[in-house]
């Protein structure tokens, strides 16, 4: 079947529409964890959905999308935070989305998830220890101090929003893939669908 003329702008509003569930997500539910400054947000619940569903450039677009809008809409951590929610953001939704491409079926879903949480967690050690000195002009023993923490809230983080993408994706992903191909975004039957199944 032919897809419609105007599907790339369908795909751009599908990934519009992830981009702003995941900054309500980012913005409304706001935990700290471990520590005061550690604060879980299950915004990248929406960027890997949008990574699963139209590809990891999408997801990583989107995830630069919310990240810039995010220090404006949140001045308390202001660009810095932006800039490490797109480096531990990104890891995830890179990594996990692109393993997924590359299989995709429900197994290659759960290694997908599992090998971008560990570059998730991966990532923030370096970042954290080169990057937060300079911003809060701590020295680099201080921010090792409190590594384990940092490490911990990442793994939980990275745990429960990869989670919940593994329960939301399936129910989701043939509207929005549908939608985005310029269909009806009414469910409808693939055979990615139907191997993502198994």
């Amino acid at each position: 079947m032919q897809r419609s003329v105007h599907s790339p702008y369908r795909r751009l509003a599908a990934m519009g529409m992830l981009s702003a569930v995941s900054i309500v997500l980012f913005l409304v539910f706001r935990f700290p964890m471990f520590l005061n400054f550690l604060i879980y947000e299950p915004a990248d619940v929406g960027l890997m959905i949008a990574g699963f569903a139209l590809g990891p450039a999408a997801g990583l677009i989107c995830t630069a999308v919310v990240c810039v809008l995010q220090a404006p809409l949140h001045p308390e951590g202001g660009w810095f935070g932006a800039l490490m929610h797109f480096i531990s953001s990104g890891a995830l939704v890179a990594v996990s989305s692109l393993v997924y491409s590359r299989f995709r079926t429900r197994k290659g879903a759960y290694v997908g998830l599992l090998a971008g949480s560990a570059a998730m967690v991966g990532a923030m050690i370096p970042a954290n220890l080169i990057l937060t000195p300079v911003f809060y002009h701590l020295s680099r023993a201080d921010v090792w101090a409190i590594i384990g923490p940092i490490i911990s809230f990442n793994l939980v983080k990275a745990g429960v929003n990869a989670m919940i993408t593994a329960f939301a994706y399936k129910p989701l992903s043939r509207y929005i893939r549908g939608y985005a191909e310029g269909g009806s975004g009414m469910p409808r039957a693939s055979r990615q669908d139907e191997s993502a199944a198994r």
